[in-house]
């Protein structure tokens, strides 16, 4: 009797761990067709966790930006594969991606270079959620770029610089050479 509800037990843990690890992380060459063509991009997605899904298209974003495209062909093609990122969740969970994708972008310094991109791709959140999910993507960013020394993920907040030492000026009958 022990010994059938230890096996009834492994079975059910092995075929939950099976179920739960079904996705794994694209490849590079995934990552790169997608970059390519968008349209490639929700297929990367298939079982994967909000963490998963955010990290995979920060990843694909940063292929985008590597590929030598106009400024305006990049923001549109990031625009694109954050508006397919948040359809292929469940709506009630677009507030927790908002918020992992917002981190992984931060965390990126490829993702993060442009202002432009930054806003094609908080414009997209919007489009597909609302203004509030954009709000929740850029605070989640803002938060985690205030780091040390502006490096994305190290999880400390700093005191700012000191500032400069004074210039020295000459005091009343002083001259300099």
């Amino acid at each position: 009797m022990k010994s059938a509800i230890r096996w009834m037990v492994s079975l059910v843990v092995l075929a939950g761990g099976l179920a739960y690890g079904a996705f794994e992380m694209p490849s590079q060459e995934q990552l790169q067709a997608a970059a390519e063509d968008p349209s490639q991009f929700a297929g990367l997605l298939v079982d994967a966790s909000i963490d998963q899904a955010a990290e995979t298209a920060k990843d694909v974003i940063t292929q985008i930006v590597a590929l030598d495209l106009e400024p305006e062909e990049e923001d549109a093609r990031a625009a694109e594969i954050v508006r397919q990122l948040f359809r292929a969740m469940p709506e009630d969970q677009w507030p927790a991606l908002a918020r992992s994708f917002g981190r992984f972008v931060a965390a990126s310094p490829t993702a993060s270079l442009s202002r432009a991109l930054l806003s094609a791709m908080q414009q997209a959140i919007i489009q597909v959620g609302d203004v509030e999910l954009g709000n929740t993507f850029g605070n989640a960013y803002n938060l985690a770029m205030q780091t040390i020394a502006g490096a994305p993920g190290g999880g400390k907040n700093v005191p700012p610089p000191p500032p400069p030492p004074p210039v020295a000026q000459p005091y009343e009958g002083q001259q300099f050479p």
